[in-house]
């Protein structure tokens, strides 16, 4: 099983109808499944690198359901010309590829379409998430080490 097969695997599933999926290939199982209960954030306790395979322990991170609607709140509210970038896929975000790297963007900041603004990790498998294109960030929606949903809003951005 391959990278492309496994992110084409994971967008087939967040928009089928299946609640439970279990493939097992080479010696490799895969088990998905879809709760609708509220799922609480956990983030790796080392921040993984874009080549580490090694799996981190996960610690428990507060809710930050709160935190989230706020964001949304106050995204909602902006002016009619900003767009939002949203998830391709369920995972854990990041906004720097190190914790000792700067962050990607910032508020304020312009992109360049292709320029990568953050890190979604699946399935331990770091995926750079690109501009489509040009723009500058208004907002950024969500925090370091949160699980985002597929097709939840990350950024506000405003197109140049």
């Amino acid at each position: 099983m391959n990278e492309a097969f496994i992110l084409s695997l994971l967008e087939k599933f967040d928009t089928s109808s299946v609640k439970e999926l279990e493939i097992q290939k080479d010696g490799t199982k895969i088990s998905l499944s879809k709760n609708d209960r509220a799922i609480q954030s956990q983030a790796p306790a080392q921040f993984p690198t874009a080549t580490s395979q090694a799996a981190a322990s996960p610690v428990a991170t507060k809710n930050t359901a709160e935190d989230a609607s706020e964001k949304k709140a106050a995204a909602s509210s902006k002016l009619s010309d900003a767009l939002t970038i949203k998830s391709p896929i369920v995972g854990t975000f990041y906004r720097s590829p190190s914790p000792d790297s700067p962050a990607y963007v910032e508020k304020g900041k312009k992109v360049k379409k292709g320029d990568v603004i953050c890190i979604l990790e699946a399935m331990k498998m770091m995926n750079s998430l690109e501009a489509e294109f040009d723009c500058i960030i208004e907002d950024i929606l969500v925090t370091n080490g949160e699980l985002v949903e597929f097709d939840q809003d990350l950024f506000t951005v405003k197109k140049i």
